[in-house]
């Protein structure tokens, strides 16, 4: 029973609360602690460093039975001085330096998958933020709609009781009736984007269609200066993954060249003979002789040497696109927060007193019901660009993010 309460206990730990609020960093965490992809590449490294073992080794020996000089009358009875029954062992020897480059070869290749692994990494943690953030606005401007379209539901019924009392026209209940509907679509439009926004975030996070959102963005630090981080580009993950292809591509040159060394075999047998004959030993070399080395060996180097130089082209190409996501992101998060600074300075105020001030024209009688109407929806799409100038920023943010990477953290 007590086991059973702890194991319990450890499960409701384990499990986030279904009404617990998603955090950007238990999104990210808990996106990196189970990922197939991750664990995909993990796989291939380690088959790399056990392959590396592998290329280094001699190749496996051979054993051979035979039975040599068998005379084709009365054959298989009859025997022959030089009829023969025996075993051989053989060993082969790759020429050159060839063990020593195929482990170098599939080191690289494994080195390769760690720097992918560390890139993916990356890139989970950046597509993490994103969706998280598309989820956590969407949310936000539906409950701001939302509230509208309250509101409106509560200046018909005031618009119906003053209709009644013949204190207004009837033309001022349709005109709230036309603006809740058109809040009440916007919330429909918006419940759509929220639905899209979770399904991508539940791409990462199976469960995060049922967990809330907080109500604030988190705070974010500001990020370095855009040359500091041009000039850390040359060591990002992905980058790295592209220095290791080169390196594969360098190491499948250089056994390319070492294919003209030729291979050598050393067999060395034992044969018997019947009666009183006497037994037979057998030792002999093989080398291999590379005198299509035109038609083959040679043209197996320059496909080799072509894919070099493509690797490093890609790589040139991989470095360059770094370069204009970096640019592009930081550029974003410098006119987000311009933006922002603009609208929380000067629209989001005036658009506010305009409000408040119709709002009390209105009670003066001085203004018209549909003027409050328009200056309240104003102020909402004021709220709602807020939202997106954040959400906007946030995402350049954790784009650069993307960039900022450091050994030991995703």
């Amino acid at each position: 029973m007590r086991i059973a309460l702890l194991l319990a206990a450890a499960i409701a730990a384990a499990t986030p609360a279904l009404g617990q609020v998603l955090t950007l960093d238990e999104a990210r965490r808990r996106a990196l602690e189970s990922q197939p992809a991750l664990n995909a590449i993990k796989l291939g490294a380690h088959a790399a460093e056990q392959n590396a073992v592998a290329e280094g080794a001699l190749p496996d020996p051979r054993l051979k039975l035979g039975a040599l000089n068998f005379p084709t009358r009365n054959f298989p009875s009859a025997r022959e001085d030089m009829t023969q029954v025996g075993l051989s062992w053989e060993q082969a020897f790759p020429g050159g330096d060839k063990r020593r480059l195929r482990t170098e070869r599939a080191q690289a290749e494994a080195e390769q998958m760690r720097a992918e692994a560390i890139g993916l990494r990356q890139g989970i943690a950046r597509d993490v933020g994103v969706a998280w953030v598309d989820a956590w606005q969407a949310t936000s401007a539906r409950s701001l709609v939302d509230e509208l379209v309250r509101e409106y539901a509560r200046a018909v019924e005031l618009a119906q009781i003053a209709v009644a009392a013949a204190k207004s026209p009837p033309s001022d209940v349709l005109a709230v009736r036309q603006v809740q509907g058109q809040a009440m679509d916007r919330r429909l439009e918006l419940d759509a984007m929220a639905q899209r926004a979770r399904s991508a975030l539940a791409r990462w996070l199976p469960d995060a269609g049922s967990r809330p959102l907080p109500d604030a963005l988190p705070e974010f630090s500001a990020p370095a200066s855009l040359a500091a981080m041009r000039e850390a580009l040359e060591h990002h993950p992905l980058h790295a993954m592209q220095v290791s292809a080169q390196g594969v591509a360098e190491s499948e040159v250089a056994l390319a060249r070492e294919a003209t060394k030729p291979d050598r075999s050393i067999e060395v047998g034992y044969y018997t003979r019947s009666g009183d004959r006497s037994d037979m030993l057998m030792f002999q070399v093989a080398f291999e002789l590379p005198i299509f080395s035109a038609q083959k060996q040679d043209r197996s180097l320059q496909a080799k040497l072509a894919l070099l130089e493509r690797t490093r082209e890609q790589r040139s190409d991989h470095l360059r696109q770094l370069r204009a996501e970096l640019e592009a992101a930081y550029s974003d998060w410098l006119v987000a927060g311009e933006r922002l600074r603009n609208l929380e300075s000067a629209i989001l105020p005036d658009a506010r007193a305009r409000h408040e001030a119709l709002v009390a024209q209105h009670g003066a009688g001085t203004a018209l019901l549909a003027s409050v109407f328009e200056a309240r929806r104003g102020l909402v799409e004021a709220q709602l660009q807020e939202l997106a100038l954040r959400s906007a920023r946030a995402k350049a943010r954790i784009g650069l993010q993307y960039f900022e990477h450091e050994e030991g953290r995703p």
